[in-house]
């Protein structure tokens, strides 16, 4: 495949990304409201699901530096360091089906997402790269793909990102315990009647 397909391809699965992340938050509040978990059929899957987004956000950025041969400037690595552990830990702990890697997750993609948030914010408004990032390499503020007027590298890294982040609220949302309910008045009322 060109580069160019494979661009285009990284840039609609950014996109994807973002749409399936805001379908979980509008998820998350209506089912707040309803006070429901609208999560149940994703159960036992999201491990898996965030793994896979995090194992295809390595393999996009080792494909851009080791086929496409663009150099990664010194915010794409900050932000490598945060996602390529997330491509071991996540499949591994899926397989475990160890609820506790959720911690190390969250704080790994949280880590990554401010960095590629930052990164994005910086190549919009160059006037924030203070030059640190050229002396070791390429340019922070110059983004290597510009697809759409707005999905860059970065760009792509954070929805990874924000879409683990998202995953990993559900996964907790379906490991929680159920919450017993309280009896209401309507039922006492009829206890007493009998």
């Amino acid at each position: 495949m060109t580069f160019d397909t494979m661009r285009t391809f990284f840039a609609l699965a950014a996109l994807m990304a973002n749409v399936i992340t805001i379908a979980i938050v509008v998820a998350a509040i209506v089912g707040r409201v309803r006070r429901t978990n609208p999560f149940g059929a994703l159960d036992g899957t999201t491990m898996w699901l965030a793994a896979g987004v995090a194992v295809g956000a390595t393999l996009g950025s080792l494909y851009l530096s080791e086929i496409a041969h663009l150099i990664p400037c010194r915010l794409c690595w900050f932000q490598r360091i945060a996602m390529y552990p997330l491509a071991v830990i996540l499949p591994l702990a899926a397989f475990r089906r160890d609820a506790k890697a959720r911690l190390y997750v969250t704080v790994l993609a949280m880590i990554g997402g401010a960095v590629a948030l930052y990164h994005r914010l910086m190549q919009s408004f160059p006037s924030l790269d203070t030059g640190s990032c050229s002396a070791v390499g390429p340019s922070c503020s110059s983004p290597l793909i510009h697809m759409y007027g707005f999905v860059t590298i970065p760009y792509m890294a954070l929805s990874a990102f924000a879409l683990i982040l998202a995953l990993m609220y559900v996964d907790r949302i379906n490991s929680a315990p159920a919450v017993p309910t309280l009896p209401t008045s309507d039922d006492h009322d009829g206890a007493a009647a009998t």
